[in-house]
């Protein structure tokens, strides 16, 4: 619902899951009822890692793209660690402070009413509250 009528920008590491969910959308508005349907979906074609290897300054690309799985991070080569740092958007989850470090092992651990199950959704924590 929160879709319908919208425009939809999808991106991923490589482009392959964007596919798959822009194809997803399309089946869920041809099956609907007419209640839902996106005004336009877009991806960016080969996904964030073609994008940073097209544009080593990133572009338009802020901060970095958080991976989860062992490379946990990507980011423009050629952007310094000085910039980096102005593009922080993402905050600490237990002590909402400014944090871009992703390193895995912090879930969500919210109750979800619709399924009766934890959230376990990786979660950023910056290095003071890990300890």
């Amino acid at each position: 619902a929160k879709l319908h009528g919208k425009q939809v920008l999808m991106y991923c590491t490589g482009g392959i899951r964007c596919e798959r969910a822009s194809a997803l959308l399309d089946a869920l508005a041809r099956t609907s009822d007419g209640s839902f349907e996106v005004k336009d979906t877009v991806m960016v074609r080969g996904g964030i890692e073609r994008y940073m290897k097209t544009f080593p300054e990133g572009g338009y690309w802020k901060g970095k793209n958080y991976l989860f799985d062992r490379r946990f991070e990507q980011v423009p080569e050629a952007k310094s660690l000085a910039d980096l740092a102005k593009d922080i958007e993402s905050y600490c989850c237990v002590c909402r402070s400014p944090c871009a470090y992703y390193r895995g092992g912090f879930y969500c651990g919210g109750w979800l009413a619709t399924t009766k199950s934890r959230c376990h959704i990786p979660v950023i924590v910056c290095k003071a509250c890990a300890h």
